[in-house]
């Protein structure tokens, strides 16, 4: 059945962050949109395959090239300067940034950066890492001289010098041999789905239109055919505008682009409270840790530098990876009962120049009937928002009108705290004390 062509000034096709976030500034800005969603809940893939850890440009700090740390600072402009109205949006952005509370969008547990010794690594890795080092210690020192009332991006350069309050000297109590330094960043962990529940009470309250389920059958330019399989509906829309936020669908869409998947192991209860990231030149020695807190689920999600493109991974390694995740978290965090794991792996869309080097930067990309947009990390997708109205010739507005919609339900929760939630059913169900609640997904 084929309903009257409906006509808006956009189309956003993917629910998930990247396209939710966008659809909701669209929205908000004074553009009619309708956000098109394959699955029956919004941040179903991509977007729950994550870590929860929001970036301020702080893992980048030791690269050569400035682009990397600054184009994740110019994030923190944007979140605060069109999303400091939400409710749940808890920096307290004045001289510095800090937490208002310890609910909202970003916990208050900020990260600490461990930089392997010079004596550690290969020789012809010891001048670069040092370099590397010097480099770090500097930008995570520009950071904290930044005025936060100011454009923070801009205040980025070369000539300060590193600060000592910078540099942490307590112990992490965690085993990290061989350390050069560590350095206090203002990274933390995320509450992912709040973020985008807030989104999405605004994008409705704005008056958008949602379409999840939906799947496109045609692309042509201000013109796409979607159906419903759930109602047997077919609906063509006249659109002003496509734009295609696809994650793991997005090479169809361009060449280009490229699906990597790396691994994350889920450890529950948590094996320690502290953020953390061990960084090194070598793939294989660096580990992240994050602290997840959900009402009573206490959880450790650990990740490190191991990636794989999408296109040459194989169920067999599988195992492999497991055993290895576990074994640099068991050298860095102490043992733990294999039983209290679980492991998935995380998708990353990027477009890059060569064959080695990634891209974790959001893009915005025209190819004439459409305009595909891919986020890097969760965290960019309040640039990549802002930065697509402008690509459009639509200055975004600050004031948000959030409604009154009750969206339990529409988001789908992070892979981690489903994985943290079976194991507590596990350890019921065998006989061990409970240490993980076990909670209602769709109370979520």
């Amino acid at each position: 059945m084929t309903q009257v062509r409906q006509i808006f000034d956009f189309a956003v096709v993917g629910g998930g962050i990247a396209g939710l976030a966008i659809a909701e500034l669209l929205q908000r800005s004074g553009a009619s949109v309708v956000l098109f969603e394959k699955n029956r809940t919004l941040c179903a893939e991509a977007s729950a395959e994550q870590q929860g850890w929001f970036h301020t440009g702080a893992l980048y700090a030791a690269l050569p090239r400035n682009f990397f740390c600054r184009t994740m600072v110019g994030n923190l402009d944007d979140l605060v300067d069109y999303y400091s109205g939400f409710p749940n949006m808890n920096l307290r952005i004045d001289k510095h940034i800090s937490s208002t509370s310890q609910q909202g969008w970003f916990s208050n547990r900020t990260n600490f950066y461990a930089y392997t010794s010079v004596q550690g690594v290969n020789w012809k890795w010891k001048l670069p890492w040092a370099v590397a080092l010097y480099r770090a210690k500097r930008r995570m020192s520009w950071f904290e001289t930044l005025d936060a009332n100011k454009s923070l991006s801009h205040q980025l350069g070369f000539g300060a010098k590193p600060i000592r309050y910078v540099q942490h000297d307590s112990a992490l109590d965690v085993n990290l041999d061989g350390i050069a330094f560590v350095l206090k960043s203002r990274d933390r962990a995320m509450h992912t789905t709040l973020i985008a529940e807030d989104l999405l009470r605004s994008f409705l309250g704005g008056g958008g239109t949602l379409r999840m389920g939906t799947k496109i059958e045609a692309i042509e330019k201000g013109h796409l055919v979607a159906r419903r399989e759930h109602l047997g509906e077919v609906t063509d829309y006249t659109v002003r505008h496509i734009v295609l936020a696809t994650g793991k669908d997005s090479p169809a869409f361009d060449r280009n682009v490229r699906v990597f998947i790396s691994p994350l192991l889920v450890v529950a209860p948590a094996l320690t409270d502290m953020n953390f990231v061990r960084m090194s030149p070598l793939m294989r020695d660096t580990i992240n840790h994050v602290y997840h807190r959900n009402g009573q689920v206490d959880y450790s999600v650990i990740g490190n530098a191991i990636y794989y493109d999408s296109r040459q991974w194989t169920e067999s390694l599988s195992e492999e990876v497991r055993t290895h995740m576990i074994g640099v978290a068991r050298r860095v965090l102490g043992d733990f009962d294999e039983s209290r794991t679980g492991l998935f792996f995380g998708s990353k869309t990027e477009t890059g120049g060569s064959r080695s080097m990634r891209n974790y930067l959001y893009r915005i990309i025209d190819r004439g009937a459409y305009t595909l947009a891919l986020p890097g990390k969760f965290s960019l997708c309040f640039s990549l928002a802002t930065n697509l109205c402008r690509h459009f010739g639509i200055e975004p507005v600050e004031r948000i009108r959030m409604g009154a919609s009750d969206v339990t339900g529409f988001i789908e929760p992070p892979k981690h705290l489903h994985l943290a939630t079976q194991i507590g059913h596990r350890s019921s169900q065998s006989g061990l004390p409970r240490t993980v609640a076990a909670l209602s997904v769709e109370n979520l």
